[in-house]
């Protein structure tokens, strides 16, 4: 199994922006909805990542479409991955349990 095993619950507190993800080695994180969004790992986000790493903002996918962090569904993908879709319809990044809990690490440091 992977580091970041299997989390118990995902709740998402709209209201603070923030999904929480509660692992079955009862840690709990909180991540922004704006990191999980501004670090989705879709190919075409990665790929705009490398490309502009000073960019600070949210990537959007074409010119027409404003990105959002307003976070519609959560769907899981096998035993290993959750699928999110964005309110602008971004909806092809899959985060694996491991990488949700290395988000939720960063974020923990940033905040420390």
């Amino acid at each position: 199994m992977d580091r970041a095993g299997i989390p118990r619950k995902i709740n998402v507190r709209r209201d603070e922006g923030v999904m929480e993800v509660g692992w079955d080695d009862h840690h709990t994180d909180r991540i922004h909805l704006t990191e999980l969004r501004r670090f989705c790992p879709c190919a075409v986000c990665v790929d705009m990542r490398e490309q502009e790493p000073q960019r600070t903002g949210l990537h959007m996918i074409t010119e027409a479409e404003t990105a959002t962090a307003d976070l519609e569904s959560i769907t899981q993908v096998g035993l290993y991955a959750i699928q999110i879709v964005w309110g602008d319809g971004h909806d092809t990044g899959i985060y694996t349990y491991d990488y949700l809990r290395q988000l939720g690490d960063d974020s923990a440091d940033a905040h420390h």
